[in-house]
């Protein structure tokens, strides 16, 4: 049975970056460029791999389509959630592109739009996925952190887990060409740079951390959660003051 590599869930959190990696490595299957709904391609013939983080809310509906078609394996995207609350994207120079409750669309043409969801909704599902049953045979949890610090690891873990052939390495993945549309995306193609992890922690993101936190108690339920604090005192430790709880 022909098979389809979904890759979703939070944006900001490296999908581009990892579908360049797996465009310039993964043998025997297609993929189209830039994001295309994993709907569209599950009548195609041949293994085909699709990346688009908003198909996290179709996830139900792509299931119920897909077994007449393909065996459908789920890849979903994780960052620190501090990470992706602080992202500037060049098109909204003057605002933070992703909030705990919205984000920005960013059409090719045309004004940036404040009407897509933000961390917290597609956190919530991404929950209901992981929970659905649709993957009995289970999800690859892909943690940007993991990918920047080591991705010849997660290369071999993607090979073992789902049994997919590569050529080449994931770190050589900027020695390839890519369409402008994915080069923009990622700022330019260059070396990974680990450097670049934990970027919230700059001074100038204290007062959006402050703010998110404040508005949505939930997000520190969440940072826990995906393991990338132990408890809550980080927020005392590197903001001071006292944390705001629900």
């Amino acid at each position: 049975m022909d098979r389809h590599l979904l890759v979703t869930g939070q944006g900001r959190a490296g999908s581009t970056l990892f579908y360049s990696m797996l465009q310039h490595t993964l043998q025997g299957f297609f993929m189209p460029d830039g994001e295309v709904s994993a709907a569209g391609l599950l009548g195609e013939p041949g293994n085909t791999c699709s990346k688009r983080p908003f198909d996290i809310f179709y996830v139900n509906e792509i299931m119920k389509v897909a077994p007449r078609f393909k065996k459908v394996d789920l890849i979903l995207t994780l960052r620190d959630p501090r990470d992706i609350l602080t992202s500037v994207h060049k098109r909204v120079p003057d605002d933070y592109f992703c909030a705990a409750d919205h984000c920005y669309g960013v059409p090719k043409d045309g004004k940036p739009v404040r009407n897509m969801p933000g961390l917290l909704p597609i956190h919530y599902a991404m929950v209901d996925v992981m929970q659905s049953g649709h993957f009995p045979q289970g999800v690859f949890i892909l943690k940007y952190e993991d990918l920047v610090a080591d991705p010849d690891a997660v290369q071999a873990m993607l090979a073992e887990a789902f049994g997919l052939s590569f050529r080449g390495s994931f770190r050589d993945f900027y020695t390839s060409e890519v369409k402008d549309e994915s080069a923009q995306a990622m700022n330019g193609l260059r070396p990974l740079d680990p450097s670049r992890l934990q970027k919230w922690r700059r001074p100038e993101h204290r007062d959006r951390i402050i703010d998110q936190f404040t508005q949505f108690p939930e997000l520190f339920d969440v940072v826990t959660g995906l393991g990338y604090e132990p408890d809550n005192s980080w927020y005392d430790a590197f903001l001071g003051g006292s944390r705001i709880t629900a």
